[in-house]
C-alpha cells in the first residue's frame, strides 16, 4: 500500500476546527466565532480513512502511522497551566470530532526517559522557591546555540526512549503544550524519518515572557496567545504561515458558560 501524506495546509483544518472549540468560540480578532459543520462524505482511497467537504478539501486523511486518528498531547506539572491547556485541547477534540480521534495526554519525559528529563516536575518547584537560580536557569539557556546543543545532545542520549515513548501512541498529530517538548520530539521524528508523516503543532501558554525553547521552525503549526509571542516566534525563525494567534486555551465547558451570557 502507498503510504499518502496530508500537507500541513489540508491538515490545518483539523485544528483549526478543535482551536475555535478550544478558545471558546473566538477568533484572533476577538469576534465570536458560529461554527458551522460542513456536510462530509467518505472518500475511498485504497485502504485510507479520508473525508472531503463539498468544496472538495480534504479534511481527514491518514497521516504516518498504521492506525489513523491520534492524537498525542505532550506536557508536564511544572507550571504554566499545561495540564490545563492539555485536557482543554482534549476535550475539545472530543467535542469536535467525538471518537474518530483517540487522544492521550503524556508527559513522555517522566515516563519513558532518565535524569534530567524525568525530574522536571521537582527540578522546576526547587526553582521556583529560589528565583535568582531560575532567572539564571531562564537567561543562561535562551541563546539559541546553548539550548540547541544541549537539548540535541539529550535527544541523542534518550532517543531510543523518546521513540518508544511517542510511538507506543502511533500519533498522527503531536501537540506540544511545553517549551522543552519542541526540539527532543522532532529531532527523533526527523531520525526515524516520520517528521513529514506527523503533524507537529505547539501550543505556547506563557502569554508574554516566553523561552525560546518554545519555538522551532519544523513545526507546522504555533498557536501564540498573544501578538507580543507571535512576534517572538517571527523573531526566533518561524515564518508567519506558521503562526496563528487565539489566545490560551480554555476548556469549552467553560466557554461554553460564558458564552450563554454573552
Amino acid at each position: 500500500m502507498v503510504m499518502k501524506v496530508a500537507s500541513p495546509e489540508k491538515v490545518a483544518s483539523i485544528t483549526e476546527k478543535v482551536w475555535q472549540r478550544v478558545y471558546g468560540g473566538i477568533n484572533n480578532n476577538g469576534y465570536y466565532y458560529h461554527h458551522h459543520r460542513k456536510h462530509r462524505r467518505r472518500c475511498s482511497y485504497e485502504s485510507e480513512d479520508e473525508y472531503e467537504d463539498e468544496d472538495g478539501t480534504i479534511q481527514l486523511m491518514q497521516m504516518g502511522a498504521e492506525r489513523s486518528k491520534n492524537v498525542l498531547i505532550l506536557m508536564s506539572d511544572t507550571g504554566g497551566g499545561h495540564r490545563a491547556s492539555a485536557e482543554a485541547i482534549r476535550d475539545a477534540f472530543r467535542i469536535e470530532f467525538g471518537d474518530e480521534y483517540r487522544i492521550y495526554v503524556k508527559d513522555v519525559w517522566k515516563e519513558y526517559t532518565g535524569w534530567p528529563l524525568n525530574d522536571m516536575e521537582r527540578s522546576y518547584k526547587f526553582m521556583v522557591k529560589h528565583v535568582q537560580l531560575w532567572k539564571v536557569a531562564f537567561h543562561s539557556t535562551s541563546p539559541r546555540w546553548i539550548h540547541s546543543s544541549y537539548l540535541a545532545a539529550i535527544a541523542s542520549y534518550y532517543a531510543k526512549e523518546v521513540e518508544a515513548g511517542l510511538m507506543e501512541y502511533k500519533p498522527d498529530i503531536i501537540i506540544s503544550v511545553h517549551p522543552l517538548m519542541q526540539h527532543i520530539p522532532l529531532s527523533v521524528l526527523k531520525w526515524k524519518g516520520l517528521q513529514k508523516k506527523v503533524i507537529f503543532v505547539t501550543v505556547i501558554t506563557d502569554l508574554n515572557t516566553c523561552h525560546p525553547t518554545w519555538f522551532h521552525p519544523r513545526v507546522n503549526r504555533c498557536y501564540c496567545p498573544s501578538k507580543e509571542v507571535a512576534k517572538r516566534a517571527l523573531y526566533d525563525g518561524l515564518e508567519e504561515s506558521q503562526i496563528q494567534v487565539f489566545g490560551l486555551p480554555i476548556r469549552p465547558s467553560f466557554a461554553r458558560a460564558v458564552l450563554s451570557k454573552i
